[in-house]
């Protein structure tokens, strides 16, 4: 409990300061990061707490994107756009969840791949609805009723506040009993439905959850960069939220955000420099696979223990003979 407060209080820190320490530019990639840090946690969550390793999960995002960019064009209530974003994107991964975790491992991957790109497909041919291959500009204002919110800055710090809402929600509900049983299905699924848990109600269960906050996220991002594109929707962007998750840490919450921060911060720099980026970010992903310990909060906790934890083991024990030599001498 002290543990997770403590990453809470962190994060609220880190949020509250950074605008004070980056530019304008920086300040603006914190803001993506933020986003794709809600995004990321989404998967995350499926990946590390339900065992569901989903390669069209950006298709969930692409919805919430599209459902302000579409939406906004009639209502510009931005309750009722975020909301109907969250519920739609929610309903779908219900309807869809339905039907796929019922298959699993390869199976679920490829047929949430097969969804991704279906609605790749009608995100290209709904030329009317969503502008085709010319993506669609986000014509709705973010407006909570107190003023249009269109500095940079606090842009920075809405985003700011979700993400730090979102991942105390998820902490939650990981930490709340159906988390437990989620995890415990992960774990054996046999022997959770032996004790009586229907083990597809839960696993649909995260599913939705999991789709809702990527619509969310979506939301957000349309909001945020007043643009949406079938890109969105394409299984390379599924792709690369699973590489934030997985160089941050499945299994972990705070992981998948480290990732998002990484993989923006190596996307945007790195690439100002060299063209060949990715075979950089490739490279970190092999090494990580390779060597076996996880992602970045796996590295930190292997480090913790080997060079902190057993130092201090070493210490006590090397005190044991002096102390009890000085016993022998009194």
């Amino acid at each position: 409990m002290k543990n997770n407060l403590f990453i809470i209080l962190i994060l609220i820190i880190s949020v509250s300061g950074l605008p004070f320490l980056l530019s304008g530019f920086g300040v603006d990639l914190a803001t993506e990061i933020y986003i794709m840090a809600i995004f990321a946690m989404s998967l995350g969550l499926l990946m590390g707490f339900a065992g569901m390793v989903s390669l069209g999960h950006a298709a969930f995002f692409a919805i919430g994107a599209y459902t302000v960019a579409i939406l906004g064009q009639f209502i510009n209530n931005v309750y009722i756009l975020i909301l109907s974003a969250i519920i739609i994107a929610g309903l779908i991964a219900l309807l869809t969840g339905s039907l796929f975790i019922r298959t699993s491992n390869f199976y679920f991957l490829m047929i949430t791949l097969a969804f991704g790109q279906l609605l790749y497909a009608l995100a290209w041919q709904l030329e009317n609805w969503t502008g085709g291959a010319d993506g669609m500009r986000v014509s709705a204002t973010l407006d909570f009723g107190f003023g249009e919110i269109a500095s940079p800055l606090a842009i920075y710090y809405l985003m700011g506040i979700a993400f730090i809402f979102v991942y105390i929600l998820l902490k939650l509900f990981v930490n709340s009993p159906a988390g437990r049983i989620i995890k415990g299905i992960m774990e054996n699924p046999s022997r959770m439905a032996a004790l009586g848990y229907e083990v597809r109600v839960y696993k649909l269960l995260v599913y939705s959850l999991a789709g809702a906050l990527a619509g969310f996220a979506g939301s957000l991002y349309g909001y945020f960069n007043m643009f949406v594109s079938p890109d969105l929707t394409y299984w390379k962007f599924s792709g690369e939220v699973m590489i934030m998750v997985i160089f941050g840490g499945v299994g972990t919450l705070i992981g998948p955000v480290l990732g998002a921060g990484l993989f923006i911060i190596l996307q945007n720099f790195i690439s100002s420099y060299t063209e060949r980026w990715q075979l950089i970010l490739g490279a970190i992903l092999v090494l990580l696979v390779l060597v076996g310990k996880g992602g970045i909060i796996h590295w930190f906790g292997y480090f913790k223990e080997k060079f902190i934890i057993r130092k201090g083991t070493k210490n006590v024990e090397t005190s044991k003979p002096i102390e009890e030599e000085r016993e022998v001498i009194t």
